[in-house]
């Protein structure tokens, strides 16, 4: 699970999309990513991402027009990571339909367990900022977000048609969506990271129940 390696300290290890490379511009989406996640869009300069990159300024603005851009492409990124994450991880190989749904929560439950992990959602955290002041960025989070909720709610609808129940799969991925980003925010305010796998495992339970 290294593209969740989420870390407080050290440098930031979510690996690249693989068509930018390991170059300038893969460097300031990683640099990017994380700077927007810890500190917000509006908080995060220029001059901190080539910094946090490594890079030159110039460098930056060959590879982006600005900061909106970046932050279009670190957005672009992460949806494409996550997927990806989600199509190679290994509950995907499972026959069984109801298991690979399981395997599924569990493996998103074991994520944010991890008590050196930072509670933080790259899409979440853009969206919260920017839904009213900037609506590229906001158009960019959606897409992010309808991606993840289809791909759960198909995962959810297989595991009903395996128990003869029809589950509306894009409502269910829906509320598991809301219980991560509200647990998130609520982790921040709190302080209780403990706060996020309970209210996952919840939900964890509630949607297997269904199954049943």
């Amino acid at each position: 699970m290294e593209w969740l390696d989420f870390k407080l300290t050290g440098q930031y290890s979510l690996p690249v999309n693989a068509r930018d490379g390991q170059g300038a511009r893969g460097k300031l989406i990683r640099a990017g990513t994380e700077l927007f996640r810890r500190q917000g869009y509006s908080a995060t300069s220029v001059d901190s991402i080539v910094e946090a990159a490594g890079v030159s300024k110039g460098s930056f603005f060959y590879h982006f027009e600005n900061k909106e851009e970046l932050a279009v492409a670190c957005l672009a990124g992460w949806d494409e990571m996550v997927r990806n994450t989600m199509q190679g991880a290994p509950f995907m190989q499972m026959e069984d339909p109801v298991q690979r749904l399981q395997g599924c929560l569990d493996f998103f439950i074991a994520m944010f367990s991890d008590p050196t992990a930072y509670p933080s959602c790259l899409v979440g955290t853009t969206v919260q900022e920017v839904a009213e002041s900037n609506p590229t960025l906001r158009d960019a989070a959606q897409q992010c977000f309808v991606h993840a909720v289809e791909d759960l709610g198909g995962l959810i609808e297989l595991a009903g048609l395996a128990r003869g129940r029809e589950l509306d799969g894009q409502a269910l991925a829906g509320l598991w969506m809301a219980t991560l980003q509200g647990s998130l925010l609520m982790a921040k305010a709190s302080g209780d990271l403990d706060r996020i796998p309970a209210n996952l495992r919840s939900q964890r339970e509630y949607i297997l129940g269904l199954l049943e």
